[in-house]
């Protein structure tokens, strides 16, 4: 009987190995010499900067910049949460004086940024400020339940 089982197990991996995979996480690899790949549409996320506040503190012992902005998914796709990372460059007279990594929580396909840092040097006009905000990668998140149940009771 023990033969048998392996006689019926041996015909489904061949049949399973030779099937046309389907892609899951990329729709294209190309395998020249550029190695590109293209991911499907539903793992694209596209988030749109709004609301860039800049203020300066020059009230204490140095200059503070404190910036808030708003990232939003306008597509409003599959993915309500996610687990978003970015670069944060900060530019004085086309200068990277600052730069922060950042990771937050997508909610609700929103997620507020605030952030402040200390600036080189007094008199700094916000004219010449600059913020640049590049992507590094996403990831989703889904919401975890806990069910209590009449067992685990005290």
């Amino acid at each position: 009987m023990a033969n048998f089982k392996l006689f019926l197990f041996l015909p489904v991996v061949f049949i399973l190995g030779c099937s046309e995979q389907v892609p899951h996480f990329f729709s294209d690899m190309t395998l020249n010499d550029t190695k590109n790949f293209k991911y499907q549409d539903v793992h694209q996320l596209s988030l749109t900067l709004s609301n860039l506040t800049k203020k300066i503190d020059e009230t204490g012992f140095s200059p503070v910049l404190k910036c808030a902005f708003h990232l939003e998914n306008t597509n409003h796709g599959p993915w309500g949460q996610a687990w978003v990372a970015f670069n944060i460059s900060v530019l004085v007279d086309n200068k990277e004086v600052i730069a922060i990594n950042r990771a937050d929580v997508l909610q609700n396909h929103i997620i507020d940024i605030e952030f402040q840092h200390e600036l080189p040097k007094f008199g700094v006009k916000l004219k010449d400020i600059k913020i640049k905000i590049q992507p590094i990668a996403w990831m989703p998140s889904y919401p975890l339940n806990i069910v209590m149940s009449d067992q685990s009771a005290p």
